[in-house]
This record gives C-alpha cells, structure tokens and sequence, in this order.
C-alpha cells in the first residue's frame, strides 16, 4: 500500500516539474531575446526545440502510460499555439520549429513508453511482492 502512496506523490512532482518545463519553454520560446540558436552551426536550434519537448513529454509520459496520446497531442497543440504567437511577440512561425517540437515530444513519448515497459515489467522489480 505504501508504493501506491508514494506512487501518487510522485505523479504530483512529475505534473509540477510538466507545467514548470513549460512555462520555461514558453518563455524562451516567446522571447525576444537572440538566446544560444544565434551561437554555433546554422540549425542548431532545431535540437533545442527537439530536446526541450522531449523533456517536456518524456517524464509525464513514464508516470501515465496510458495518457501518452494525449500528453502527446496536447504538447504537439502547445508547440503550435507558441510558434503562432510568437508573432505577437516580434517573431515569426517556423515550420521547422514545430516540425522539430513534434519530433522531439514524439521521441520523448516512446522512449518513455519503452523505459516504462522495461523497468516496471521487468523480473528485476517486481512491484506487488507479499
């Protein structure tokens, strides 16, 4: 009964660390501040936007496998609102960039979905001993 309990509050952490994660994003995202995309190889922004989503999915998406469409859609339609308001804010919409958040938040979907399935049904935990 105690791993249920802690279970839960875990569940809790990871929603909180979730809505955290992307509040940042959104702020840096609708900033207009050049940040570290103008520094290095051209396109290097792509893997920013790939691996703040995979972020953004990947811990939610362990703790609620069973929510992984939704978390999944529901980031994809977050990345879209942020890349159509970013013209609000001086920016302009990039189809890269919501191509790469897509990418991202989908790596982050199943390597969760996988990382979930080797660890919680594996011989190595075994979740429901006596």
């Amino acid at each position: 009964m105690m791993f249920f309990k802690r279970l839960k509050i875990l569940k809790r952490i990871v929603v909180a660390v979730t809505i955290l994660l992307g509040l940042i994003i959104a702020m840096i995202s609708l900033s207009s501040i050049p940040l570290i995309g103008s520094i290095g190889p051209v396109g290097i922004d792509k893997i920013y936007h790939a691996l703040a989503f995979f972020s953004l999915v990947f811990p939610l998406s362990l703790v609620r496998p069973r929510l992984i469409l939704w978390i999944l859609l529901g980031v994809m339609a977050f990345g879209g609102f942020i890349e159509l308001a970013q013209g609000l804010f001086g920016r302009q919409f990039d189809w890269a960039d919501f191509i790469a958040n897509g990418i991202g938040a989908i790596f982050g979907a199943l390597i969760a979905r996988q990382l979930g399935f080797w660890v919680f049904l594996s011989d190595n935990m075994k979740i429901f001993k006596d």
